[in-house]
C-alpha cells in the first residue's frame, strides 16, 4: 500500500476523523484530508510523520490494538514514502534523459500540455515534485505522440527506449511505451550501452584536469623559464624530402628548428590529420615534439592549430587534455573542421612566417609516408595562401580568453547576454548578480582592496547584473552552487566571482559573508520567475566555472592559474558537457 492508502487503513480500522486524528497529532483536519487522498504526502523522516505516527500509536494502544505499535506504524508509513521517493527518482531520471536525448523544447511541451513553463523546468532540475505523476506522465507522452511522430523521430524514440520503431507504428503502442517507461526502473531496462556512458565519464576527467591545472607549477615542472630560444639561424635546403615515419619525426622537428631561430613573428598554423599512434611510438621524439611547442611559446609566436577530432570521443579528450597546458597560455587559437574524415588519406601541413612542411601518408602504411620541408619563397608564399583557405573553412573548436583580450572577452559577453537560450551554471562561488553592493563594498574592505581596482569589480558587478537580466528575459537559468558545511568552508574559503577581472589573486568571503550572500541569492530566485538555485553539498570545482547555452555553446572560466576563459562550440563537445551533471544534496 502506499502512504495514503496506509493511513486511511489505521484510520478506519481505529474509527478516527480527521477531526480526532487532528486533536491528537495536531496536523490541521485539511491537511489530514489531503494526505488521506492522495494530494499531499509528507518526507519520510518528517516532523509530520512522527506526529501521525504517534496519534495512531495512542489510539490503537486505548483501543487494546496490540499489533499496532508506534515502531510498527513508523516502519510501514517510512517504507511506504521512500519507496515512491523512489520512484519518483527513476522518473526525474528517465525524464532528463528523455528531454536531453531528444532536444525537447520546453516552451512547446508547455503550449501543448498547459503546464507553466517556469514549472516544467523546475521539475525538470528536481527542485519541484508534480502530485500527479502519473498524469503528469501521460501529459508528456500525448506530446511526444503527437510532437514526435514522424519515421525519423519514432527511430530516435525506438532506439532511446530500447525498442523497436515498428512497435511505435501504431499511436496506442507509441503513448504505453512512453508512459511505462517514464516510470519504468532504468536497472531493468538499460538505457546507454557502456561506450554511451563513457563520455561522461571523460568529460569529468577533462574538468578536472582543467579545475586542477596551475600554469605556474606547469611551468617550474617543465622548467619553460629555463628554457633558450635558439639565436643561431639553422639553414636548410631550399626543400628537404623525409620518407618513412622515423624521417618524418625528423621533418616535424626541422620545421620548428627552422621557425623557431628565424626572425619571424607570423603565425604558425598546423594542420594534420595523420594517425597519432604511428607518431606517439617514439617517446624521446615526444619530448622534442613538446620542447619545440615551448620553444614556439617562449618566442612569443601564436599558434593556429586545426585539431583532427574525427576519431572515438575518448581520444579526442586524451588528445585535448595533452594540450590544455597550451591552451592556459593564450597563444592558441584551436579549431577543427566538420566532416573531413580521411579514412584512407591522410595529410599534414604546417606553415609558419619562414618555411613550410607538407605531407601524406595512407591509411595503414606509415611507413611509405612523406614530407616535404620547403623555405622556397614562390612555395612558402603558395602555402600561407594554402593556409588562409582551409582556416577559412575551419571552425573554432573553442575562442580562449586572457587578460591580453580582455575587452574581446567583454565584447563577447555583451553579445552572449541576447543568445537565446536555456542555460545551466556549474557554480564553486555564488553569483555576483546577486550581491547587494551594501555587501560588496563590506568584503572589499575587508580584503583592503585599492580604490582602483574596487572600482573596476563595482562596474564588473553592475555588468553582471545588466547582463543577467537580459538572460532571465530570453530563457530559464539554473544557478548549481556548492556551499560547504562551515569546517570544510575553513579549508577552501569562497571567492568573490570576478573570473572576467582577470584578477590572478582571489578575494575571499567570510563565512558569514558567505551566509548573507547565499540568503542575498535565495531572495534572488524568489524575485525573479526564471532563475533557478540548486545548492549542491559536494564541490565538484574549486577553480572553474561552468556555463551551459544549451546546443550552442558551453563557457568554462578558469579563475587563477591563469585566469582564463574558454568559449566551446564542437557540437560533440557541447552535447557531453550539457549532459555532466552534479550529484545535488538538495535544492532551494
Amino acid at each position: 500500500m502506499n502512504f495514503s492508502e496506509l493511513l486511511n487503513h489505521y484510520m478506519n480500522t481505529l474509527h478516527l476523523t480527521n477531526k480526532e486524528l487532528s486533536d491528537l497529532s495536531g496536523i490541521s483536519p485539511s491537511v489530514i484530508s489531503r494526505y488521506r487522498n492522495g494530494g499531499r504526502e509528507p518526507q519520510a523522516d518528517s516532523d509530520i510523520v512522527d506526529a501521525l505516527t504517534g496519534a495512531l500509536a495512542l489510539a490503537a494502544s486505548e483501543k487494546g490494538q496490540k499489533d499496532m505499535s508506534k515502531d510498527a506504524i513508523l516502519a510501514s508509513f517510512q517504507d511506504a514514502l521512500l519507496a515512491k521517493s523512489r520512484d519518483y527518482d527513476r522518473f526525474l531520471h528517465n525524464f532528463n534523459v528523455l528531454y536531453d536525448e531528444l532536444d525537447l523544447n520546453m516552451k512547446n511541451i508547455s503550449a501543448f500540455t498547459n503546464f507553466d513553463t517556469s514549472f516544467l523546468y523546475r521539475i525538470k532540475s528536481g527542485e519541484r515534485k508534480t502530485a500527479d505523476l502519473s498524469g503528469f506522465c501521460q501529459k508528456i507522452a500525448e506530446y511526444l505522440v503527437a510532437s514526435y511522430s514522424s519515421p525519423r523521430n519514432r527511430e530516435k524514440v525506438a532506439r532511446l527506449l530500447g525498442t523497436s520503431p515498428d512497435h511505435l507504428a501504431e499511436k496506442p503502442g507509441y503513448y504505453t511505451t512512453i508512459y511505462e517507461w517514464l516510470l519504468a526502473d532504468g536497472n531493468r531496462n538499460e538505457i546507454f550501452s557502456p561506450k554511451q556512458k563513457k563520455p561522461s565519464a571523460d568529460i569529468s576527467k577533462f574538468l578536472t584536469r582543467m579545475d586542477e591545472f596551475d600554469l605556474e607549477d606547469y611551468i617550474k615542472v617543465i622548467h619553460f623559464d629555463e628554457i633558450k630560444v635558439p639565436a643561431m639561424p639553422i639553414h636548410l635546403p631550399a626543400n628537404k624530402i623525409y620518407y618513412g615515419i622515423s624521417r618524418m619525426r625528423e621533418g616535424e622537428l626541422d620545421f620548428f628548428k627552422t621557425t623557431v631561430t628565424s626572425k619571424t613573428i607570423d603565425p604558425i598554423f598546423m594542420h594534420s590529420d595523420m594517425p597519432l599512434l604511428d607518431m606517439a611510438e617514439d617517446m624521446d621524439f615526444n619530448k622534442k615534439w613538446m620542447f619545440a611547442i615551448a620553444c614556439s611559446i617562449k618566442k612569443g609566436l601564436h599558434l593556429n592549430i586545426i585539431h583532427h577530432l574525427d576519431r572515438p570521443f575518448e581520444e579526442l579528450l586524451l588528445g585535448l587534455e595533452a594540450w590544455i597546458p597550451i591552451y592556459m597560455t593564450g597563444q592558441v587559437s584551436p579549431y577543427y573542421i566538420p566532416d573531413s574524415a580521411t579514412p584512407v588519406f591522410h595529410h599534414l601541413n604546417y606553415v609558419s612566417g619562414v618555411a613550410a612542411l607538407c605531407g601524406e601518408s595512407i591509411e595503414g602504411s606509415p611507413l611509405d609516408g612523406r614530407y616535404i620541408l620547403t623555405n622556397n619563397k614562390e612555395e612558402l608564399a603558395y602555402f600561407q595562401k594554402k593556409a588562409a583557405h582551409v582556416l577559412s573553412h575551419a571552425e573554432p573548436l573553442m575562442e580562449i580568453y586572457d587578460s591580453t583580450g580582455a575587452d574581446d572577452y567583454h565584447a563577447f559577453l555583451l553579445q552572449d547576454a541576447g543568445t537565446i537560450g536555456e542555460r545551466k551554471n556549474i557554480l564553486s562561488s555564488l553569483p555576483l548578480y546577486t550581491l547587494s553592493e551594501e555587501l560588496l563594498e563590506k568584503i572589499l574592505v575587508s580584503n583592503r582592496i585599492d580604490s582602483s581596482m574596487a572600482q573596476t569589480i563595482r562596474n564588473y558587478r553592475k555588468s553582471e547584473t545588466e547582463r543577467m537580466n537580459q538572460k532571465l528575459n530570453s530563457g530559464i537559468v539554473t544557478d548549481e552552487i556548492t556551499i560547504s558545511p562551515k569546517d570544510i568552508y575553513e579549508k577552501h574559503p569562497m571567492h568573490l566571482s570576478i573570473s572576467g577581472c582577470f584578477l590572478e589573486t582571489p578575494i575571499f568571503y567570510s563565512y558569514e559573508e558567505m551566509l548573507t550572500h547565499l540568503q542575498e541569492t535565495r531572495q534572488y530566485a524568489e524575485t525573479h520567475e526564471n532563475y533557478i538555485l540548486n545548492i549542491n553539498e559536494i564541490s565538484a570545482f574549486r577553480n572553474i566555472q561552468i556555463e551551459i547555452v544549451k546546443n550552442q555553446y558551453v563557457i568554462i572560466s578558469k579563475i587563477k592559474s591563469p585566469s582564463i576563459h574558454f568559449v566551446i562550440r564542437h557540437p560533440q563537445m557541447v552535447k557531453a558537457l550539457q549532459n555532466f551533471t552534479v550529484p545535488v544534496a538538495g535544492a532551494e
